[in-house]
């Protein structure tokens, strides 16, 4: 089936039939990795045959062409918001609203996506132009974040490169967590989460949330990001963590004191041979020889 996000678009240059064998290629790299992308498993992926894909692709190679092309569609329309009106937190709030918003849409190739660099690494050209297009990322991040606090949105005590990684990554952390659970959450919501977070860590005047939304962004990151742990469990750990150390420092304390003690003990003398007993004896009885 073809994604939402090409359904509606009439500059998609394949087929219903050819994007189902892209799917199809997508779904076995995601399951297995780009090694396992062969014409017998995508052809048998897609329910057709090898000789099948020959009709819509050059073969692997055009395959890899063809998700690339997916690729550079998503990236092209994500770097066009940052040409959208606005500056600053806005825009960038915006960018990467639209980024995420692109991502559940292509659900299909959400993979290729986010592991672009994984993806294309065996095609040292298209791996190259993904590198490119990640920096121009950054730097139009970086871009908004310095306005930002040009304009006081942002304090003045924030790093930029710092607060643009802080971003990034919460995108692509959100989206690897969205892949790896089935697609089971609505990522756009737990995003929504994550831009919060970044806002009240950044900004001069960030927005304030009831306490209601904030219990609800809890729960839905409980759900889906199992690591996240509250403050009291975070200090109950360390404290039991605290308290092992101190006793697995004690009781190598106790252990050295006995090693040292040990060391300098009289050592006990060896019991001496019958042989030499005896002849102890012999010496000390007195003769009853006469002169």
């Amino acid at each position: 089936m073809t994604p939402d996000i090409f359904a509606s678009d009439p500059s998609w240059p394949y087929s219903r039939a050819k994007t189902a064998v892209l799917s199809a290629a997508s779904a076995v790299i995601r399951e297995d990795g780009p090694r396992a992308a062969t014409l017998k498993n995508i052809a048998s992926r897609a329910g057709i045959t090898e000789p099948a894909i020959f009709r819509h692709f050059d073969g692997v190679d055009g395959l890899f062409a063809g998700l690339f092309s997916v690729y550079e569609r998503v990236y092209e329309s994500s770097s066009a918001a940052y040409d959208a009106d606005g500056r600053g937190l806005a825009k960038l709030r915006s960018a990467s609203f639209t980024l995420v918003d692109l991502i559940a849409a292509s659900k299909d190739f959400a993979y290729i996506l986010v592991y672009a660099r994984h993806v294309f690494r065996g095609y040292p050209e298209l791996k190259a132009k993904v590198a490119e297009n990640d920096a121009r990322d950054q730097a139009q991040v970086l871009t908004c974040i310095g306005e930002a606090i040009k304009s006081g949105e942002v304090r003045a005590d924030i790093d930029p490169v710092s607060a643009a990684v802080s971003l990034i990554g919460g995108i692509y952390i959100t989206a690897v967590m969205w892949i790896e659970s089935g697609l089971a959450f609505d990522i756009r919501e737990i995003y929504a989460d994550r831009w919060d977070d970044f806002e009240r860590m950044v900004a001069t005047k960030p927005a304030v949330r009831s306490r209601e939304a904030k219990a609800a962004a809890r729960e839905r990151s409980a759900a889906y990001f199992p690591l996240r742990v509250t403050t009291k469990a975070r200090a109950a750990s360390a404290k039991k963590a605290q308290l092992k150390a101190s006793s697995a420092k004690a009781a190598k304390a106790g252990a050295s004191k006995a090693s040292s003690a040990k060391s300098v003990a009289p050592k006990a003398p060896k019991p001496e041979p019958k042989r030499q007993i005896a002849a102890k004896a012999v010496a000390k009885k007195p003769s009853t020889r006469t002169k």
